[in-house]
């Protein structure tokens, strides 16, 4: 390897990752592009893997989100660290897969017919569950009363829209027999609490 091209290597190995991100902006050339890649690959996969707690959907996450970093560098400012303009471009991605999720398990209990029985209870509670303001408030009060498997079921199914088979595979449960009661119980304590507390009152 020439000296040039070792100077170059360290160079950019030197560098703040603020230094990169400005650089790249200017002129993206390989070489940074693969330094900034290597330098928060397992950051944003981890990031990732938090919101979705499913490997394969966080490695896809990943992928797109970086596409996002490199093709949107440029309005980087400058006036924060460069990890947090990272990790809030990860967190509105996640977020916005999340909530396609949730529409559109929304949109299938809507399809449901007329709703009776256990399906038109579940169509109920989950109108509910949307319908407070201060659901992150509650959940966050939940902790004490719910075991953290059943507040995971929770908030996997009615916050982020995982069907049944969905949370067995997450959580690991035996079946999904095993996720299901979990998510009744976690509702029957989140619906004493939010009575309890007077949570979501005008």
């Amino acid at each position: 390897m020439d000296a040039g091209r070792v100077q170059l290597i360290e160079r950019v190995q030197s560098a703040t990752d603020e230094a990169l991100a400005s650089e790249i902006a200017r002129s993206p050339k390989d070489e940074l592009c693969a330094e900034l890649f290597r330098r928060y690959s397992k950051k944003v996969y981890l990031w990732c893997f938090r919101y979705t707690h499913d490997v394969e959907e966080a490695i896809e996450l990943s992928q797109e989100i970086f596409i996002k970093v490199f093709r949107n560098i440029g309005s980087f400012s400058g006036f924060s660290r460069f990890s947090t303009w990272v990790y809030q471009v990860t967190r509105n991605h996640c977020l916005g897969e999340l909530s396609n999720r949730r529409s559109q398990w929304w949109k299938r209990l809507h399809s449901l017919e007329d709703g009776t029985g256990a399906e038109a209870l579940e169509l109920e509670f989950y109108t509910q569950v949307d319908a407070l303001k201060d659901l992150e408030r509650i959940l966050e009060a939940a902790q004490s009363c719910m075991e953290t498997d059943e507040l995971e079921a929770f908030v996997l199914h009615y916050r982020e829209g995982l069907t049944v088979s969905e949370i067995t595979k997450v959580l690991g449960c035996e079946n999904a027999t095993g996720a299901r009661t979990l998510i009744q119980k976690a509702r029957r304590k989140f619906s004493r609490l939010v009575q309890e507390k007077g949570f979501g009152n005008a």
